[in-house]
């Protein structure tokens, strides 16, 4: 009888740890975009060339996802990191705490854009508690950065006109998904490309692909530049510099790019 109520009471305990449909986020993480933008704002006049590590898609690989950590902490040039979506594979609290926790341990700022699989469950919510806002903007080094969701199948159509507001030639967007018609109606990459082009942004970041490599394409001289997935310890790093020229690296395990 005791070892049946042991095993019961270990059964409880663990379904109430472990169960998927948690969505009380712990305190120490709650509003992380607020509290790195407030990071952001207090970091020193930079120096040029800027140069931003960016990552995508570590649902699945948290182990990974730390080794990106530590390979990025090795650097002494890296002043942002950009998570370009997918922290998660099913929405799930225990996924997005693993992500948190392996992000939390980087020496530099780090922003997030929420993937399509973010949103799964109770994804969404979980994420504007943990994170903050689907869409925000902020400034660094005289640069404006637009970060904001294009999930349709999850969040209906983008609003595309917020986004031309938040534009101009001094700005980088990032979001999830890059601009491809099997996510987005043709019309809508259209008028997306078209926005870029007229406001002449410096650079389009996206994950989503899911690739061992990185892709990178020009649409009227503008970069859209797609990550590779974590997993192999991947990332990426944008060097930016001062005449607004940019370049991009992929680091796969010994990052060898020049600096």
């Amino acid at each position: 009888m005791l070892r049946m109520l042991c095993c019961l009471f270990l059964l409880t305990a663990c379904s109430e740890r472990l169960t998927p449909w948690a969505i009380t986020v712990p305190e120490d993480y709650k509003d992380l975009t607020a509290r790195n933008l407030a990071k952001v704002q207090a970091l020193p006049e930079p120096s040029w060339p800027l140069r931003i590590a960016l990552m995508g898609d570590p649902q699945g690989t948290p182990y990974d996802l730390e080794k990106v950590v530590e390979r990025i902490n090795e650097r002494d040039d890296v002043n942002l990191v950009l998570v370009l979506g997918d922290l998660t594979d099913y929405g799930l609290q225990h996924e997005y705490i693993w992500a948190g926790q392996a992000l939390e341990k980087l020496r530099v700022p780090n922003l997030t854009v929420v993937g399509n699989h973010d949103a799964i469950a109770h994804g969404k919510r979980i994420y504007q508690d943990m994170f903050g806002p689907f869409d925000y903007t902020f400034t660094y080094a005289g640069l404006k950065f637009v970060l904001f969701n294009n999930n349709q199948f999850e969040f209906g159509d983008t609003d595309f006109s917020w986004l031309q507001q938040q534009i101009d030639e001094n700005t980088i967007t990032a979001s999830h998904i890059p601009p491809v018609v099997d996510a987005h109606r043709p019309e809508q990459v259209a008028l997306w490309k078209g926005n870029n082009t007229q406001a002449g942004i410096l650079a389009s970041l996206h994950g989503h692909r899911g690739g061992k490599t990185d892709f990178l394409s020009f649409e009227e001289g503008i970069p859209y530049y797609v990550v590779p997935k974590v997993e192999g310890v991947r990332y990426s790093i944008m060097t930016i510099n001062e005449d607004r020229t940019i370049r991009f690296d992929l680091c796969h395990v010994t990052c060898s790019e020049e600096k």
